[in-house]
């Protein structure tokens, strides 16, 4: 079994009860992959499902939400190293708007109303 095989079978339910010895191995592995810019080439597909929309006709192709299914270790990294570290860079170099308040770490709309 190739090592590809191997990453592409992980799923969220093992990543949850993995022991901290292996969460050390896995950061290491993102960490590889974020310097090395070498993302597994199982990472790179997606199974794309498509939703149908509420209320619309099922008929018509554009009334469908396509929603890719991609490897669960992908998801991780991207949560994990690239939103966090945007998020991060965003929050700490202040190029945001002080009245921007959407999509913000406590940040509420209902606080701007306020």
């Amino acid at each position: 079994m190739s090592r590809q095989q191997v990453l592409k079978g992980v799923y969220y339910q093992f990543l949850r009860h993995l022991p901290e010895s292996c969460l050390h191995i896995l950061l290491k592995l993102f960490n590889n992959i974020w310097t090395t810019r070498d993302v597994p080439p199982s990472w790179r597909e997606a199974s794309v499902v498509p939703i149908p929309k509420p209320r619309k006709d099922p008929s018509i192709p554009f009334n469908y939400r396509p929603i890719p299914l991609m490897s669960c270790l992908c998801k991780t990294l991207d949560r994990l190293m690239v939103n966090d570290r945007l998020v991060h860079m965003l929050e700490c170099r202040k190029p945001l708007s002080k009245v921007q308040y959407g999509f913000r770490k406590d940040h509420s709309t209902v606080d701007y109303l306020v």
